[in-house]
């Protein structure tokens, strides 16, 4: 069998493929992954064609004309040679495989649909999930149509025509079919692309409607709130036996509205961009390049992953802490992505790594984003501290300020504190630099307080703790994000360009 990697994928793609391969490249599709892993690549490839056609499909829902550079290409029906039968149009094939790979494919066991079962969806990942279908817990690979419950971690679903569905616990949905999940309480996001226009989410008090689109549900306490942050959806108001279409409305992107049980209309929301996990891959950013080109001992991206507490290079890598809680201890981070979600409601109780790299120059900085949910007395971003030993913290006063702290060689410790009280539900850039003269703290770009100091003490590799401490008394209430380690000081003109990308990417990925 001949390898098949993604270079070999863009190559079919291309239509740049012997008979030969081509012939083998159909065997190796019947694997179910690999058919998955293909209709992935498929998606990028056609990127463009489907932002086009999307873009007409809802100028059309909404009854208005766009100028659009280039008109949706049309689906092709024109096969070029036998080898390509299966592989005409990549995007065409990816939705036509999903279809096939959700319909046509059946199988028995435990965790798996039964026979005769319609397939719903395919588990694409499962982040310590606990998914539960009537009195037992279900770890196949693929939903057949009917309700569930996911009792904790995090779900990534794909729908019929390649709708990926983002699902965190707790939540009770049913799978009705390949385009429709009926969402009982909790909060999902999906994203829909063309192939997949037509996908509803059902909640006991609206139906949700996509035409090609990024968005997000959340069903609680006798209220659904619907989030748009791309494209468009049409909300029809009511439980399903009682809905007035007179009522319906368009929401498009930037747009949320809340859906509440007996209210005569949707009401108008501020969306929510940091509520829901909207993807659990850490996307390729500006901001993380900067900071690599910085070059950190050690930086912490905090991505959504069962293995722990990722870090670059590995060999640096800890574990989350967890106890009990609802939420799993992941949320959506300061870009796209996942963060360190810490107290709260959740069952995050932080990180703790304990191969840390060594600071041995006497010089210290760290980067880090910061996300207050609630109050938290004296509560950790990051620290080293333990007892006598470690020179770092980074952590809350007893008035809500954030203060820094370094340990130097004679065990003398310094600390300087921030000027305001860190706000509540807000992400907050924060910078701690150790130069052997001076500490200093930075928050937003900007510096704020500074206090002589001598050399930090060194370290071989004390255990560095993210959003507790060594007793685990301390505990952060929100979420980190992003955490560099750094032995030297950064400048004031290198943490004032990090600010400044952060807030591009920000903006660009709202």
């Amino acid at each position: 069998m001949m390898s098949i990697d993604d270079d070999f994928i863009d190559r079919v793609l291309a239509d740049d493929v012997s008979e030969e391969e081509a012939a083998e490249f159909q065997q190796w599709l019947k694997i179910p992954a690999n058919l998955q892993r293909f209709a992935l690549r498929g998606e990028l490839h056609s990127q463009l064609r489907r932002s086009l056609q999307r873009r007409h499909i809802q100028s059309s829902a909404l009854g208005t004309k766009e100028d659009v550079s280039a008109p949706p290409e049309p689906r092709s029906t024109v096969v070029r040679s036998r080898k390509m039968l299966l592989l005409s149009v990549a995007g065409l094939v990816t939705a036509a495989c999903i279809l096939i790979a959700l319909v046509g494919l059946r199988h028995e066991g435990n965790g798996a649909p039964n026979h005769g079962d319609t397939v719903a969806a395919t588990i694409v990942s499962n982040v310590s999930g606990l998914l539960i279908r009537g009195d037992r817990q279900w770890d196949g690979t693929y939903l057949s149509a009917g309700e569930y419950e996911l009792q904790k971690g995090l779900l990534h679903l794909q729908f019929g025509g390649g709708v990926m569905v983002y699902v965190e616990a707790p939540a009770r949905f049913d799978a009705v079919g390949d385009s429709r999940v009926v969402l009982h309480n909790g909060r999902l996001s999906a994203r829909v692309p063309p192939e997949g226009i037509g996908f509803t989410v059902e909640t006991p008090e609206a139906e949700v409607v996509d035409f090609g689109t990024e968005f997000s549900v959340d069903v609680e306490g006798g209220a659904s709130e619907v989030h748009v942050f791309d494209g468009l959806v049409r909300v029809n108001p009511g439980a399903s036996s009682q809905r007035d279409e007179s009522r319906s409305v368009d929401v498009q992107a930037s747009h949320a509205v809340r859906i509440t049980d007996g209210a005569a209309n949707p009401e108008n929301i501020s969306i929510a961009t940091d509520r829901f996990i909207r993807n659990f891959e850490e996307p390729r950013l500006n901001y993380a390049r900067a900071i690599k080109q910085l070059s950190p001992l050690a930086y912490y991206r905090m991505p959504i992953r069962d293995r722990g507490l990722v870090a670059q290079p590995p060999e640096y890598s800890g574990v989350v802490l967890t106890g009990q809680g609802k939420r799993p201890p992941h949320a959506c981070g300061v870009f796209v992505g996942g963060s360190l979600r810490v107290g709260v409601d959740s069952i995050g109780r932080g990180g703790r790594v304990d191969t840390p790299p060594a600071l041995s120059t006497g010089q210290f900085s760290l980067t880090v984003f910061v996300y207050l949910e609630d109050q938290a007395q004296h509560g950790v971003v990051a620290t080293n501290f333990d007892g006598e030993r470690g020179n770092f913290d980074l952590s809350l006063d007893e008035t809500g300020l954030l203060q820094a702290s370094i340990r130097n060689s004679n065990g003398d410790v310094f600390v300087v504190a921030g000027n305001a009280t860190l706000p509540l539900a807000a992400w907050r850039h924060v910078v701690v630099t150790a130069d052997g003269e001076n500490l200093q703290l930075y928050e937003d770009g900007k510096f704020v307080a500074s206090k002589p100091c001598k050399a930090l003490a060194t370290t071989d590799a004390e255990t560095v703790w993210f959003g507790t401490d060594a007793s685990a008394g301390r505990v952060w209430n929100g979420r980190i994000d992003e955490v560099a380690l750094f032995d030297r000081a950064l400048t004031e003109e290198e943490v004032a360009a990090l600010y400044r990308t952060a807030q591009e990417e920000i903006a660009r990925t709202l």
